[in-house]
């Protein structure tokens, strides 16, 4: 071939094919093109992308060369972890002795505007060379459970967004955050330490968000640290939320979800007083005031707690992210897809070089024994890590 006729082969390849390779490795794949591409080469797919796959091949004997390998003896909780520093995603796996596992995603999925965040928010699917026979597992995906004989899901994509006090509307998501770059703070078998960091404007005020995820083997919890830091020179208040459409129990289905706290479930939309209580969670348990849900229900749940003085300004379960009924209103959880749990913090202000750090513990809780009430796990941090997040420049 003529160097004219290579130069027309590859500027015909670049107008329909996109390459995308983030040094992952996971395998070569082919995807059906987007965006006037005809087609898309990858070394990874995230959640969102499996079903654009045309052609896979998965470079597994790599992997299982490759990958962090335990340090200690089978018969204790260990786990490993993928984490690309460049392009900020990843994934944490927990096995513990008694066959079961563990696991949290990190931006590995495309949001509603179909962009990919980069950091520490949970979402997303294994790599396609990580499922078992390079099936996808759908109930392994954003934070999941494996108790031996069934994937269970836990919690979904995160809907997390930070806005200014004086323009609560426009919400800056994640993915529209700049992207500075991450940290391996330390990774062993038994516990890992991440860090992601960011900038955006909040009322053409610039701020600095730090992100840190705190892991112990054998935990189904995780600590999620968020830092918001004024850096420029004038004040700003801000707004913060977290929230989830979990799907507890099963991927893409809110059916049986229903709020829990301590000492009570929620059956309608509700607010939840954050000073009397210091966790929240859905349970996947059924709703006796919709018609016609019945059962089975994984009797599965999840958690967030607020540890420190940071405490949310707002939490509630609804049928939808931003409306907030009272519980008097007597409004069902009923959506089929859509039962959600948010956290708020907000207005609050900010002043130059002022830093708020907002403490989260996330995870799965235990089923009860006797009443059927979910049990939050015992929450246990590591003073000593948070000391070195708080100091962190």
């Amino acid at each position: 071939m003529s160097l004219v006729g290579l130069s027309l082969l590859l500027a015909a390849l670049a107008a329909t094919v996109r390459i995308t390779i983030h040094g992952d490795l996971e395998g070569i794949y082919i995807l059906k093109g987007t965006h006037g591409k005809l087609l898309e080469l990858k070394d990874d797919v995230l959640l969102g992308e499996f079903e654009r796959v045309l052609f896979k091949a998965d470079l597994r004997t790599f992997h299982l060369l490759s990958r962090h390998l335990p340090e200690s003896s089978s018969h204790e909780a260990y786990l490993t972890y993928q984490w690309n520093r460049k392009w900020g995603h990843g994934f944490v796996q927990s096995f513990a002795a008694d066959g079961s596992r563990f696991i949290v995603c990190f931006s590995r999925f495309r949001d509603s505007n179909d962009t990919v965040p980069r950091g520490l928010f949970v979402g997303g699917g294994l790599p396609y060379s990580r499922y078992e026979s390079s099936k996808v597992q759908l109930n392994e995906t954003g934070v999941a459970y494996y108790n031996n004989s069934h994937w269970y899901h836990i919690w979904c994509n995160a809907n997390e967004a930070i806005a200014g006090s004086n323009s609560p509307d426009r919400l800056q998501f994640p993915s529209n955050w700049e992207y500075l770059d991450s940290k391996i703070r330390y990774a062993t078998s038994k516990k890992i330490m991440l860090q992601s960091s960011h900038r955006t404007v909040i009322d053409h005020v610039p701020v600095q968000i730090e992100r840190f995820m705190l892991y112990r083997a054998g935990d189904r919890y995780f600590i999620l640290v968020t830092r918001i830091r004024n850096i420029g020179t004038q004040p700003t208040g801000y707004f913060f939320v977290y929230g989830d459409e979990p799907w507890v129990g099963d991927y893409g289905s809110s059916m049986g979800n229903v709020g829990w706290v301590q000492d009570r479930l929620y059956h309608y939309e509700a607010t939840v007083d954050p000073t009397r209580h210091n966790f929240a969670g859905m349970y996947d348990h059924g709703n006796p005031v919709v018609l016609g849900e019945h059962g089975p229900f994984s009797e599965m749940a999840n958690f967030i707690e607020w540890l420190g003085d940071l405490r949310p300004d707002l939490v509630y379960f609804s049928n939808k992210e931003g409306e907030i009924s009272d519980e008097s209103a007597r409004i069902p959880l009923s959506s089929r897809d859509n039962r959600v749990m948010f956290l708020q913090w907000g207005p609050r202000q900010l002043m130059p070089a002022q830093t708020e750090t907002i403490v989260l513990a996330i995870g799965m809780a235990d089923k009860g024994q006797r009443d059927g009430m979910p049990r939050k796990p015992k929450v246990s941090v590591d003073w000593a890590d948070i000391h070195t997040i708080m100091t962190t420049p």
